[in-house]
């Protein structure tokens, strides 16, 4: 892993004992790399962030067929009583797992987590276990989750550099559901709602996530940022107001990408003629090869990949799933093939190798 420095001056209130109220972790989801960090691993509770597992399992449930978009999830009385945040859905009423997708991420229903989490498991608690068995995969080495919402429990426990961890694995396993993040305001059952994330609604650069709040844990957010085409993913634990931690965070994302920037242009400055492929683009992933194969076979047929003279594709395994992804590719054609096949209507993102 690429170790990068990047000197920063911050003032920031410090504090090492257990649960401490600050703790922030930035870092680029794709290569791992750590640019800042502070109280990293310390347990704290990750209030609504919570909710991005709820999330990656629905996006694994949807990958794997177990459910789909249209299918219709029934509140029970145990879901519509949860405390507020709500989406207010009457028991015995039902919404689609679309809108279940943007009621979690948008107005945060704690009510629309545990229905979607009965939806999945059967109850609550057996999708409590499989958050905890999803948690181990990542390797969220300081984290317990003890409910899908996030509403305060002396069990639901987490750390910043493991929601770091969280949201690299949301970014980079499931692509084809960025755009959720980046969505400022859904209708759901014939209400309107807006985003928490007030930084999406403000700078383009900012691509969403989550934000949350509990008493104990103060003002939380997991912001993703793509600066010069680039990805960047910001923890911030323990604001005392909204405006705080969204200040806080802006300063200090914005800052590093500037350092970075500089950073990047000295360390990647062409030598001659030579050119730097230090990018690959991943196209697919597919759970059978075959699947995989076709798809190649599709992209070649089409002529979606000539536009860069020496771009072979390959099949890649990744844990359960074959991938499809290029060779290595200059910065420039590996953004350049990615826009290209977005607008051919395909999913697909630049990894840094």
């Amino acid at each position: 892993m690429r170790i990068l420095l990047i000197a920063l001056t911050v003032n920031l209130i410090i504090s090492f004992d257990l649960n401490a109220k600050i703790a922030s972790v930035i870092g680029d989801p794709v290569s791992g790399d750590i640019y800042f960090n502070v109280n990293k691993d310390t347990k704290n509770y990750p209030a609504s962030l919570t909710k991005m597992m709820t999330l990656y399992i629905i996006f694994d449930s949807l990958r794997n067929n177990k459910i789909s978009k249209e299918d219709k999830v029934v509140f029970s009385h145990n879901a519509a009583n949860q405390q507020p945040s709500r989406l207010n859905i009457p028991v015995g009423k039902s919404i689609s797992v679309d809108d279940i997708i943007s009621g979690l991420i948008i107005k945060s229903g704690n009510d629309a987590a545990v229905a979607i989490a009965e939806r999945i498991s059967g109850t609550e608690k057996k999708f409590v276990k499989l958050m905890n068995v999803y948690a181990q995969r990542i390797n969220m080495k300081n984290t317990n989750f003890a409910n899908p919402n996030g509403l305060p429990n002396k069990s639901n426990i987490s750390s910043a550099y493991d929601m770091f961890l969280l949201g690299s694995a949301i970014y980079n396993d499931f692509p084809e559901y960025r755009k959720y993040f980046n969505k400022t305001k859904t209708v759901i059952n014939g209400v309107k709602y807006n985003t928490h994330n007030k930084l999406v609604s403000k700078y383009k650069y900012y691509k969403g996530l989550k934000t949350g709040y509990i008493r104990k844990s103060g003002f939380q957010i997991a912001l993703l940022g793509i600066f010069d085409e680039e990805p960047m993913l910001g923890i911030y634990f323990g604001g005392n107001s909204a405006k705080e931690r969204n200040d806080k965070i802006h300063f200090l994302m914005n800052k590093i990408a500037k350092e970075r920037n500089t950073n990047t242009n000295k360390v990647n400055e062409p030598l001659k003629n030579n050119i730097n492929l230090n990018y690959k683009v991943q196209t697919s992933s597919f759970r059978d090869v075959k699947k995989s194969k076709e798809f190649v076979l599709s992209l070649i047929k089409k002529k979606y990949l000539n536009e860069i003279e020496y771009l072979t594709h390959n099949i890649e395994k990744n844990g359960k799933y074959f991938i499809t992804i290029t060779n290595s590719l200059s910065k420039k054609d590996a953004y350049k093939l990615c826009e290209l096949l977005k607008d051919k209507k395909l999913d697909c993102f630049v990894k840094r190798i």
